[in-house]
Order: structure tokens, then sequence, then C-alpha cells
């Protein structure tokens, strides 16, 4: 049995359209056909009266008494009534009837007609033969004039009879016709709609995910071409998909493998996704979190506002969040947060990655007391090194040359160490400073911070001919320390002049731009090469190792200036190029509630 559904919205319509025309022809036809029936038997009647009309006029002209004879002989052969009616209305003789016991017929409708000269016709109920009857009445004209009226008739029924049986056989020929044409239509419409039903099952299976089957139909070009494009969608759709599937798997695999948490959430804070190492850093159980609000899942406040803030900000931003604090199984998370977007450029959601810097942190933190704690326990013995050899070369009059040789190399190298002890502390002060928040930075001038780390830099800048040309400076200000900020700039200017060569220029100027402060510090040294500046700023990174101890450098400087700088929420930078001097560039952001220029 064919249950296509599209066929019983086809075949219906079809149906309906069929017993339509077949009634409407049934009925144009029958009505046609009534009418011509009805109109023949009148023209016969209407024959019949003119045939009789001159024997009639004959016998009725002269008063014959075979009148009554002829119209009852006349009506018996030709099977049909026959009335002659005077112009009075009285009937002269009838076929059927006695004429002294009928009625006059002087208003009969047709008699009417007749007398007015023409031809009258009628259909009505006769109570003489109490049957409805079809009458014609033809005018008897006698020397021109019309002395009565000739009537035929006949019984309706002798005219329904053989139209009803004609009906009756035309009805079951449409009937036939219906049923044959009602086949053909369904024929037709399955026909048509069986292709349509497989591909709509095609359709329904390729929305499904079945994409391996392929449609096979027949029929006209056009469905047959839709069924080819469908399969080519098919087989495109499966490709695509199957190279979909096969991105996902991969993004899958390395997300999963990475040990970095990530988690993406839609602008309503739900979870889109959350990888292996996020659920494990949150202890959470990732197989039903999908479509889960985030405040649901994750328990930590800040790292709830953490979302909230980026899901709230255009730009990415980071930081830090405690797991477990004041516990012993406490975590330090490094959060990065920024805009997920579609292909688009649409916000769809926030993408969060979270790093477990804990045991990192431990490990820093341990470094920088290791380091403080042995710089600080360095420090007495190479005081008391130091204050020895300086007693002994005093002392070493009339000793061997040699002898006060090896005692300048010890000091030398105790003056060194004792250099490199005095960065580390500085370097571990300001970690740990920075680390507890204990670095207060204030609104004010930098004019007097870089003045006072000139004046400092002047002796050993005038030992070697330097010139310090300090421009004048705008009375900029920017939220800083003043002797951290003076200290940084100390290294800088120191290194411009322990580099540069003698007689020649250190340039020193500041500028405002962009809602910062630019401290810009410029000398004639000889340079950096491309490959050193990425590390410059590294704890005991040196570009000329030799010419760096020779001039007693310690390799701690700049790390100190990078630290100090980054405490004030600033950048340090450098441009250089070998032969041409180097650039040393201190960024800072600018007071926002100051004016510049204002104390």
């Amino acid at each position: 049995m064919y249950s296509s559904k599209l066929i019983w919205q086809l075949y219906p319509a079809y149906l309906l359209i069929i017993i339509g025309a077949m009634l409407t022809t049934a009925w144009y036809g029958s009505d046609s056909l009534k009418k011509l029936y009805l109109e023949q038997k009148i023209a016969g009647l209407e024959a019949q009266a003119r045939l009789l009309e001159p024997r009639i006029r004959e016998l009725y002209g002269a008063g014959s008494p075979e009148l009554g004879g002829f119209c009852r002989d006349s009506g018996r052969n030709a099977s049909t009534r026959i009335t002659v009616i005077a112009a009075d209305g009285n009937v002269a003789c009838d076929s059927s009837r006695d004429p002294q016991g009928m009625d006059n017929h002087g208003q009969r409708p047709e008699v009417l007609l007749a007398l007015r000269g023409a031809t009258g016709t009628s259909q009505r109920y006769s109570a003489s033969t109490n049957r409805e009857m079809l009458y014609v009445a033809v005018p008897l004209r006698i020397r021109g004039e019309t002395e009565g009226v000739i009537r035929t008739s006949m019984p309706l029924t002798a005219v329904r009879e053989p139209l009803n049986d004609f009906f009756l056989k035309i009805g079951l020929v449409l009937l036939l016709v219906t049923i044959i044409t009602s086949i053909i239509a369904f024929l037709t419409s399955r026909k048509i709609t069986r292709p349509l039903d497989a591909m709509t099952r095609a359709a329904t299976r390729f929305a499904e995910g079945d994409l391996s089957r392929r449609i096979v139909v027949s029929g006209s070009e056009e469905i047959v071409t839709l069924a080819q494009a469908l399969n080519k969608m098919g087989v495109q759709l499966r490709e695509r998909i199957g190279k979909i599937e096969s991105q996902r798997n991969e993004l899958e695999t390395v997300v999963s493998s990475m040990i970095e948490g990530v988690i993406a959430c839609d602008p309503e804070a739900r979870i889109l996704y959350m990888n292996r190492a996020a659920a494990d850093q949150l202890e959470v159980d990732r197989r039903d979190l999908q479509g889960s609000n985030i405040l649901e899942v994750v328990r930590n406040i800040d790292l709830l506002r953490f979302i909230g803030q980026t899901l709230d900000k255009d730009a990415p931003i980071e930081g830090t969040v405690i797991l477990n604090r004041g516990r012993d199984d406490e975590r330090i998370l490094q959060v990065n947060g920024n805009q997920l977007t579609d292909p688009g450029g649409k916000r769809i959601g926030a993408l969060i990655v979270i790093n477990d810097v804990t045991r990192v942190l431990r490990l820093e933190n341990l470094r920088r007391d290791f380091v403080a704690n042995v710089s600080h326990e360095l420090k007495t013995p190479i005081t008391s090194i130091k204050g020895y050899v300086e007693t002994l070369l005093q002392e070493c009059e009339g000793s061997p040359p040699h002898f006060r040789d090896f005692l300048g190399i010890i000091a030398k190298h105790a003056s060194r160490l004792e250099a490199i002890v005095e960065d580390l502390l500085t370097l571990s002060r300001i970690e740990q400073d920075e680390r507890r928040d204990r670095i207060k930075l204030e609104p004010a001038g930098i004019r007097d911070s870089v003045a006072a780390a000139v004046e400092i830099c002047s002796a050993k800048a005038a030992e070697k001919g330097i010139e310090i040309n300090l421009a004048d400076l705008a009375d900029l200000r920017a939220m800083i320390n003043p002797p951290l900020l003076e200290q940084a700039l100390i290294n800088l200017i120191d290194n411009a002049v322990k580099f540069s060569p003698e007689n020649s220029t250190v340039f020193i100027d500041t500028e405002e731009a962009a809602g910062s402060i630019r401290i810009n510090i410029r000398d004639n040294g000889p340079g950096i090469a491309k490959e050193h500046l990425p590390r410059l700023f590294e704890r005991f990174y040196l570009v000329d190792k030799a010419r760096s101890r020779k001039l007693g450098g310690t390799g701690l400087g700049l790390a100190i200036v990078k630290h100090i700088v980054q405490a004030h929420g600033g950048i340090v930078s450098v441009v250089s190029k070998p032969g041409r001097g180097s650039v040393f560039m201190v960024r800072l952001p600018a007071a926002a509630e100051f004016q510049p220029g204002s104390r």
C-alpha cells in the first residue's frame, strides 16, 4: 500500500477537479439535451398541426360532422392528442374527449397566442387527462382570417422517460469515465509523488545525519536533476561534516591535552565548553556541565567576578585567583580572559584560560627567599674580606711586588661581589615589596627624580669627559615612588655613561603621549645587536661579558630597572643598532587626576 503523505495532498485536488468537471459536464449537457429534445418535440407537434391544418380547415369551414372522426383517427394514428378550438374558446372536437364535456379553452396560454396569429406552446397539468401535458397551438385560418386554433399535445412523460433513460446511460458513462480518470490521476500523482517522497525521506535522513545512502529515482528531467542535486549535496555535506568532525576531534585532543584549563561560556554565562584540566582545577565533573550556568559550577567568588568582567569588557584581561585560601591545599591560578567571537566578528561569549601557577610561584618565592638570605649572609663575610684586604694593602710596604698585585686582585673581586650582593638584595627587596603591595605610588612630578639621578651620575661622567645633556623638562606628573624611580634612572644613566666613549654626550628628555609619560635616555655607545634585545633585561645577562666585567657590571642593573618600572605599572624598552648607540625608554602611566604642570 503506497502510504506517501504527499500523494494524499496532491491526489484529492486532482479528484475534485475531475468530479467538478464531470458534474459540470453532466449538468450542462443534460440541460442542453433536455431543451433540445423538448424543442424537437414542440417542432414535431407543430409539424403535425400544420399537416392536419388543410383537412381540418376544409371540414371546419363546411361544418362537416366528420371533423370529430378525423380528429380521433388522426390522434390515434399519430399517438397525439388533437383538439380543434373555435375562436370563442369552445372546443369543436378533441381526439380523446367529448367536446361537450370540456371547458372553454379561450384563456389557455397557448390558445391566446394562436388566436393572435402566433404559434403557442405551454406545459401544464391537464385536469381532463390528469397528467402533465405539452401543448402546441397554431392558428386555423379560413380565407385569411383566424377562425380557430389547432392544438396538438402529448404527455410530458413521453418526453421525460426517454430523457431519463438517456441521462441514466450518460450518467453511467460519466461515472465510468470518472472512475477511470480518477485511477489515472492516482497513478499520475503516485508517479509524481513517489520520487518526491523518496527525496523527502532522503532529506530527512540527511537532516538526521545519515549521509551514507543515495537517492535513486526516475521520472521527469526536473525530478532527476533535483535528485542528483540532493545526492551532490549529501556528498558535500558528508565531506564537510567529516572534515569538521576531524578538526573538532583534533581540537578536542589538543585542548584536552593542555595543562591549562579552558572554559568557554556564552553572554548569559552558560558553559559552552570546559576541558579536563579546568574541571580538575575546579574539582567538578565535566560530563554534564554543558549548558549549565557558571554560577552553578564555580564556587569561587573571585573567579566568578573575573568571568563577569571578561563578559563585560571588550579587551583581554588577566588576573590571579586563589582557591581554598588559607587551607593546606591552597592553589594559585593565573587566569586570562578574552572575548569569544564568531567568524563574522560578532561577540558570542568569553574564553577563560586557567593556569595553575601554585608550584611555580612557590618555587619563585623559594628562589627569592634563598637569594635574599644568601645575599644577606654573604654581605658580612664579603665586607670583612674587603676590610682585611684594604688593611693588608696599607701594611704591605716592602713586600714583594706580586704580593701587592695579589691583594689588589682580591680587593677588586671583593668589591665586585659586594656590588652583586647589593644588587641582589635591592632586587629581592623590590620583588618582595611589589608582591606584598608595599610599594606606595603617589602623583608627583618626575622632574626632581630625573634631575637627582643626573646629579648623582655627573661625577662619573665628568671623569670620562662625558656631557649629560638634560633637555628642558616639562613638569609632567605620574603615579610614582620617587626614590625607586630615581634608582632606576641612575642605573640607566650609569649604563649610558659606562658604555659611551670619552668626550661624548648622553641626551635625556621627557615627553607625554597617549596618557603616558616617557623618559628617553640616549647614548653614543657601541649599540646592541638585534639578537640580544629580547633578553637584555634578564638577570645576569651580559651582551659583552668581558667588557662588562672590565667595567664592573653585575648583570643585574637592567633587571632592577625592569622590576621598578613594572612596580609603577609601566614598561621599559630599548631601541638600538650596532655602531649607532642606544635609546632606553621608560614609559609610566600619567597621573590622570592631575593636570600637567600643577603641583
